[in-house]
């Protein structure tokens, strides 16, 4: 119900109730089981299987000090010192030291860093410990930094320690061990049966995700206002909420108050239009919610909150309106995995194949 007006009311008078109400938009199915999604191959190599083992090893590798000059790979103790002609970039940029002066730092010698000074990385190459000398590098011009956009910056470095990393043998016992495994053979078997449960995974969500955008690109029809503002201003909510706890200021959160609107206003539509459409097909397919999958989302989310999960459901149990929202949730999941199931599978190559 959006708006009740009972207009002018009198004792002696007939009076005449206006009541505006959402209607449920009539609008027609789309052909889901026609939708093309596409797939990777879950087919796992020998290359993979030995890829994921090497990270396995890397992330359990041992850092050794060693007396010799940097090799790539190596993990470098170091300091550095930015100038921008003759000025300290610490000084042009005091929040950001990774540009500007870092003592003690670590890094990871040749390897680009996405976040910080390739040049230190690649410069530390063939130095050795106690060892100084500059470096230069040149900013793009499209640098997200101001200071240094277009810039040639001059680096005083200094190596203090040079660390190797030496990752177990894949066949060592305590390493196999630690993935219960009785042998390199049986372990690799593991990581196979491992990666074709994540690819399959990662199919299912990419299917998912894109009946998802399928739906939101149907012809637009009539959404109920109310269920709109509703929605709306939920996502505002939480938005809002999201800013604070990551430490946003109450003043640049009122500045951005009106676009975080319009764009909850917009994220509220494409919501109610899945719903509207999921809600449809579910009842086309006959999609029901059992008190089994209540139990086991609810479970879910328990443990999401880290509280107790029997006192989680009670509390649930008591509050109908959160029972309802919970249920209309687990039915759309179910009604888009049966819509993603139905779909038109198409094998695509995988990016890392295509740049083989």
């Amino acid at each position: 119900m959006l708006k009740v007006d009972a207009g002018e009311v009198a004792t002696d008078a007939p009076t005449t109730v206006e009541i505006t109400v959402d209607v449920e938009p009539d609008f027609d199915l789309p052909d889901y089981e026609a939708f093309e999604l596409t797939v990777h191959s879950a087919e796992v190599t020998d290359e993979d299987v030995d890829k994921e083992l090497d990270s396995l090893r890397d992330q359990r590798a041992s850092f050794e000090e060693v007396d010799r000059a940097v090799a790539e790979g190596d993990f470098v103790k170091c300091s550095y010192d930015g100038s921008l002609d003759g000025s300290p970039v610490a000084d042009l940029l005091p929040d950001k030291p990774m540009y500007g002066k870092q003592s003690n730092t670590w890094e990871e010698a040749g390897q680009p860093k996405g976040l910080g000074v390739d040049a230190i990385s690649k410069g530390v190459l063939g130095m050795s410990k106690d060892e100084k000398k500059e470096v230069e590098t040149e900013f793009e011009e499209d640098f997200e930094l101001a200071p240094l956009a277009g810039k040639k910056v001059v680096y005083s470095l200094e190596i203090h320690e040079v660390r190797e990393k030496k990752a177990p043998d894949p066949e060592d016992e305590s390493f196999l061990e630690a993935f219960k495994a009785e042998s390199l053979d049986d372990l690799k078997d593991k990581i196979r049966k491992d990666l074709e449960m994540r690819k399959e995974r990662e199919n299912v969500d990419g299917k998912r995700a894109q009946a998802t955008q399928k739906i939101l690109e149907l012809p637009d029809f009539p959404l109920p206002q109310q269920a709109v503002e509703d929605e709306s201003k939920t996502i505002f909510e939480q938005r809002i909420q999201r800013a604070a706890q990551q430490g946003a200021k109450q003043e640049d959160i009122e500045a951005k108050r009106d676009e975080l609107w319009n764009e909850s206003q917009v994220q509220g539509r494409a919501r109610v239009k899945l719903t509207l459409v999921l809600g449809k097909i579910a009842e086309e397919e006959k999609v029901e919610v059992s008190n089994e999958d209540l139990a086991q989302a609810a479970t879910r989310e328990a443990m999401m909150r880290r509280v107790d999960p029997q006192a989680y459901v009670k509390e649930l149990s008591q509050d109908r309106a959160r029972i309802n929202r919970l249920r209309e949730d687990i039915l759309y999941d179910k009604t888009l995995e049966l819509v993603a199931s139905k779909g038109k599978e198409k094998v695509v190559e995988s990016d890392e194949k295509k740049t083989d």
